[in-house]
């Protein structure tokens, strides 16, 4: 055998190895997104769920854009991520753009931009109204909104699919976490 047939197969070897590494990884960073994200999205619709009448006193004609939340902030990224898993798809070095979970974050800002200004009068009238709600969880509610607004305001970071996953699983609630 030539010196350069065997530079050739080794070459060959080093990529099959560092792909296979590549699809072991996928294969086994997508079965935690897949176990991650729904707990992820279950627990945001469930916190939304209990509020769905507060949000309609509180956001008026943007309660149903509100209700996104949970698909804007982890629903598009999943989403994304799980087709970006694929077993067989090169992740090593590769950056994911995160362009859809952006843009309804950005619809989700404005109408927090529209919503806090008014939040206490519309907690104020809610109060008066025919179905009151309790004062201080108005109160804490438009404080939660100012800083959901802060936190819709950080710079979403573009990052390997499994970067961008073990992001996601610090946010896992601790009873959704598997060891």
């Amino acid at each position: 055998m030539t010196k350069a047939r065997v530079g050739a197969l080794v070459s060959s070897a080093a990529l099959a190895l560092v792909y296979g590494f590549n699809c072991a990884k996928n294969v086994a960073v997508g079965r935690r997104v897949r176990l991650v994200c729904p707990a992820l999205v279950a627990a945001s619709t469930e916190r939304l769920t209990t509020s769905g009448p507060l949000f309609d006193k509180l956001f008026g004609a943007d309660a149903p854009r509100m209700r996104q939340m949970p698909e804007a902030v982890v629903g598009d990224t999943c989403a994304q991520l799980d087709r970006e898993l694929a077993w067989y798809r090169w992740n090593l070095g590769r950056t994911v753009r995160l362009e859809g979970t952006r843009a309804r974050r950005q619809a989700l800002v404005a109408a927090l931009d529209r919503a806090v200004p008014a939040c206490v009068a519309r907690a104020a009238a809610a109060i008066e109204a025919e179905h009151p709600i309790d004062q201080p969880l108005a109160a804490a509610t438009c404080q939660v909104l100012k800083t959901l607004r802060a936190t819709l305001d950080t710079p979403l970071v573009d990052g390997t699919p499994w970067a961008l996953a073990e992001q996601l699983e610090r946010f896992v609630p601790p009873p959704a976490r598997r060891p």
